[in-house]
C-alpha cells in the first residue's frame, strides 16, 4: 500500500482521493449475501459518489443509479446505465425536471401529495411509482442525515398515506418507499420500518417494494450488524415480488480513502498542527457531521503528540481530525484518511478558490487510472464574465 500510494503521489499529486476496485466488489458480494433470497434490483446513490467511471464500474456489477437531479442523472446517462435501473429520488421535483426525466427513468419515489399533482399531468406509463412514507421512526444517525422523524423534510406522513392512496388511484403506484436515514448502526429501526411496511403493503397489495439503504460502516468502531439484518429484517422482504435497495457509503465508503501531502507543522503551547495541502474543501464531512476519518501515516514517527491535522484554508473549522495523540510526520511525507469514498468528492467545494482533488481508480490488477483530472485555475473562472 505505501509503495503504490507514493507512486500515485508522483503520478497524479495531491490531494487525491483514490479508490479500490477489490474494496467495491468485496462489499457488493456482502450485499448480495444477505438478499441471496430475494429478487433484489439494487441500486447506488449517486449523491455518495457521482463520477462515472465509479458508476459504470458498479453497473458491471448489475447496480442501477438512485438519482436526485437531472445532473447526478447525467452521471448516470455517461456511465451507460439504462433508463430501466435508474430511481429518481428527492423532496424538491420541479415541473420542469419531470419533463426533462418523464421518458428518461422507470422509477419515481414520489415524496409529497403535491408532487403527485406534477405527475397527474404526466401520461407516461413506463413509470413505476413508489410512495414514499415517513414512519416517524428514529435512526438514531446524525441529525443532518435522519430522513425518517416527522421533522424531517422528506416523505409522505404516515397518517396520510391512505387519503394520498384515494386521491391517487393511480395503477402506476406499485408500492412504498421508506428511507429513515444514513449510517444507520442499530437493527431496530429497520425492523419498526419494514414491519409498518409489510401492514400498509398487505392491506393495499403492493408486490414491490423500495426500502432505500442507510447501512452504517465502521467509522470509530461500530456498524450495521449485517448478520442480525439477514436474520431479522430479511424475513420482513419476502412477501415482495420485488425488492428495490439504495446503496451508497456501505459500497463506496471503506473503497476509498483522501491522499494528502504535510506541507507544515506548526508547534503551540496548546498542540501541534499538522498541516496538510488538503482540507474541509476537500473533505468537508468532519467539519458539518463532527465525523473521524481514521488517519495513517505512511512515515510514522515515534515522536507522538496530541495534535490536530488541519487544512490549509482562513477557516479555524478547516479541520479533519483533532484532538488525538497522533506520530508528528516529517515535512512531504504523506498521510490517508480512511473511509473517504462517500460524500468526499461529492461534497467538494471551491473555498478559498481552492481547486478540486483529482480521482484515481486502482483496478483489480492494481493499475492505477485516472478518473477526473484536478481542478485546474481555468476550470475556476471559466463560467465568469468579466464586464468590459
Amino acid at each position: 500500500m505505501k509503495e503504490l500510494l507514493e507512486n500515485i503521489n508522483e503520478k497524479f499529486g495531491t490531494p487525491a482521493y483514490v479508490y479500490f476496485e477489490e474494496e467495491i466488489e468485496k462489499r457488493i458480494n456482502k450485499m448480495w449475501n444477505i438478499f441471496k433470497d430475494i429478487n433484489l434490483t439494487p441500486t447506488f446513490a449517486v449523491k455518495a459518489n457521482n463520477n462515472p467511471n465509479i458508476l459504470k464500474l458498479l453497473n458491471k456489477y448489475d447496480f442501477g443509479a438512485d438519482i436526485v437531479t437531472i445532473g447526478e442523472y447525467k452521471a448516470a446517462e455517461l456511465a451507460g446505465i439504462p433508463k430501466e435501473k435508474i430511481v429518481w429520488n428527492g423532496n424538491g421535483k420541479s415541473k420542469e425536471e419531470i419533463q426533462f426525466l418523464n421518458k428518461k427513468i422507470k422509477y419515481v419515489n414520489i415524496d409529497s401529495f403535491e408532487e403527485m399533482r406534477f405527475w397527474q399531468e404526466n401520461n407516461n406509463e413506463e413509470i413505476e411509482f413508489f410512495l414514499r412514507v415517513n414512519p416517524d421512526i428514529n435512526a438514531k444517525t446524525h441529525p443532518h442525515i435522519s430522513t425518517g422523524l416527522k421533522k424531517n423534510k422528506f416523505g409522505i406522513p404516515i397518517h396520510m398515506v391512505e387519503k394520498v392512496l384515494k386521491n391517487f388511484p393511480d395503477k402506476r403506484i406499485k408500492g412504498l418507499h421508506f428511507h429513515i436515514g444514513s449510517q444507520i448502526t442499530e437493527i431496530e429501526p429497520f425492523v419498526k420500518t419494514f414491519e409498518i411496511a409489510k401492514q400498509f403493503s398487505e392491506k393495499y397489495n403492493f408486490r414491490k417494494i423500495n426500502i432505500g439503504g442507510g447501512w452504517g460502516i465502521n467509522y470509530v468502531g461500530k456498524e450495521l450488524d449485517l448478520d442480525k439484518y439477514k436474520k431479522k429484517v430479511i424475513p420482513l422482504l419476502k412477501r415482495y415480488d420485488e425488492v428495490i435497495l439504495e446503496l451508497g457509503r456501505f459500497i463506496i465508503a471503506p473503497a476509498g480513502i483522501l491522499l494528502l501531502k504535510v506541507v507544515q507543522i506548526k508547534e503551540t503551547e496548546n498542540k501541534t498542527f499538522i498541516v496538510t495541502n488538503g482540507g474541509m474543501n476537500d473533505l468537508i464531512r468532519p467539519a458539518l457531521y463532527n465525523s473521524y476519518h481514521e488517519p495513517v501515516f505512511l512515515n510514522p514517527t515515534e515522536n507522538k503528540k496530541l495534535a490536530d491535522i488541519v487544512g490549509p484554508l482562513c477557516e479555524s473549522g478547516d479541520k479533519l481530525v483533532w484532538d488525538k495523540i497522533l506520530p508528528i510526520p516529517e515535512l512531504n511525507s504523506l498521510i490517508y484518511l480512511k473511509n473517504s469514498g462517500a460524500y468526499g468528492y461529492s461534497m467538494s467545494n471551491n473555498y478559498n478558490s481552492a481547486l478540486k482533488p483529482a480521482e484515481i481508480l486502482v483496478t483489480k490488477n492494481h493499475e492505477t487510472k485516472l478518473i477526473r483530472k484536478r481542478e485546474s485555475y481555468d476550470d475556476l473562472y471559466k463560467n465568469i464574465i468579466i464586464d468590459g
